[in-house]
């Protein structure tokens, strides 16, 4: 269940190139989880037999939207002003690439129906936006999701997400908080830089049945 939710907290957000985002943040979400679902439903099954491809597909998706030095700022908490420009662009790239490889299996549970996009999204006080999906994660009942936007750039940029009352940059803060406690911010930083896959290839470029389907649709 976890791992369609992380996906979909950190996968629905489209590039954009305008000064502000030409459409609003519920808009695009709904778009962007409309081509994901497509990508996935033509692609499914060799995507889940060549791993590197999903999870250059994964990373290729989420990092133009993800605010990753935000959310390593969050994440570390207090010990963001401990650390180095540089340690903080580490644990930035480190966390961000060790998510993908945990939860880049995720995308494959996506559909076009077990996601969706309820009406009236919500300024918030802090100036983000509130958009509640509603996703089928196997549970007797749909989980309520609340994606917090920010418009940067020309695009909506993910600033965090939220399930069941839980923030899911708080619950990674608790998280490494206590590694950091233990084993201090340059040992967990060089664990991640461990764990996280390096640079990864354009799937479509890959030679395998993964990187031709992708072609394909890159075609039509």
């Amino acid at each position: 269940m976890r791992r369609i939710l992380v996906l979909t907290a950190l996968l629905v957000l489209p590039a954009g190139a305008a000064a502000e985002p030409a459409d609003d943040a519920e808009t695009a979400v709904r778009a962007q989880l409309g081509r994901l679902a497509g990508i996935v439903a033509a692609c499914r099954l060799p995507l889940a037999a060549d791993a590197v491809a999903l999870r250059s597909l994964v990373a290729r998706e989420l990092r133009p939207e993800a605010d990753v030095l935000h959310g390593a700022q969050v994440v570390l908490g207090r010990h963001w002003q401990d650390a180095s420009p540089v340690q903080r662009r580490r644990f930035a790239e480190a966390l961000f690439g060790t998510l993908v490889a945990r939860y880049a299996s995720g995308l494959l549970l996506l559909t076009a129906d077990n996601v969706r996009v309820l009406p009236g999204s919500e300024t918030q006080r802090d100036g983000t936006v509130a958009v509640q999906l509603e996703v089928d994660a196997g549970l007797a009942r749909p989980l309520p999701v609340f994606l917090h936007l920010r418009a940067r750039g020309g695009r909506w940029v993910v600033h965090d997400a939220r399930w069941e009352g839980q923030s899911f940059l708080l619950s990674l803060r608790r998280v490494y908080a206590e590694q950091i406690a233990r084993r201090g911010l340059e040992r967990v930083i060089e664990s991640l830089e461990a764990t996280a896959p390096g640079k990864l290839p354009p799937p479509e470029r890959r030679a395998t049945a993964a990187g031709r389907c992708l072609l394909a649709l890159e075609s039509v």
